[in-house]
């Protein structure tokens, strides 16, 4: 009875491996997860990024955003000579915030008031609050024909032209 139980149990401890594998419980020896060994010091490997140290700050309350208004900015003295590649003019901040940068679009009709032109323009300028400062910026009129109507023409065959302007977008520096 004992050979009987021997063979049995041999013939059983066989068939196990057959078994584990066909019923799904025990993976097979190739598809053996790999579990990587840790290092054993905490001393960077050469080569490796290592992380940056930060360093963590309130942030403004970003919650009270400040309004924008299109009477922020006045535009005063502008100023355009016929023979002139660059339009000049005044930028009055009216904000008791400082100002970085100004979008203005610019319309320029003849003395009758038809549309010449018109465009976007970025001025960069560092405007104090309460400040005005005076800024450039290239001419539309790159054939030089035109000139500002407040400024004087240098020859008689010159087109006279007036300048609007609308304040789109201004940028507030935010100081530490």
């Amino acid at each position: 009875m004992r050979k009987i139980m021997l063979i049995v149990g041999l013939a059983g401890l066989s068939m196990l491996p057959l078994w584990g594998q066909s019923s799904g419980i025990m993976p097979r020896k190739s598809a053996s997860v790999k579990i990587p060994a840790q290092r054993a010091t905490d001393s960077p490997i050469p080569g490796e990024a290592r992380p940056v140290a930060r360093e963590f700050e309130a942030l403004p309350d970003t919650t009270r955003a400040l309004p924008f208004s299109p009477t922020a900015v006045d535009m005063l003295a502008f100023d355009k000579r016929m023979s002139d590649t660059r339009e000049s003019f005044l930028l009055r901040n009216n904000t008791p915030y400082r100002l970085s940068r100004v979008v203005l679009k610019l319309i320029y009709r003849d003395p009758d008031g038809q549309m010449i032109d018109y465009r976007t323009q970025p001025v960069e300028c560092d405007l104090l609050p309460g400040a005005t400062r005076k800024c450039e910026i290239e001419s539309f009129d790159r054939s030089r024909n035109y000139y500002h109507v407040d400024s004087p023409p240098s020859r008689a065959s010159g087109r006279p032209f007036m300048v609007s302007y609308r304040v789109l977008r201004y940028d507030v520096v935010v100081e530490p």
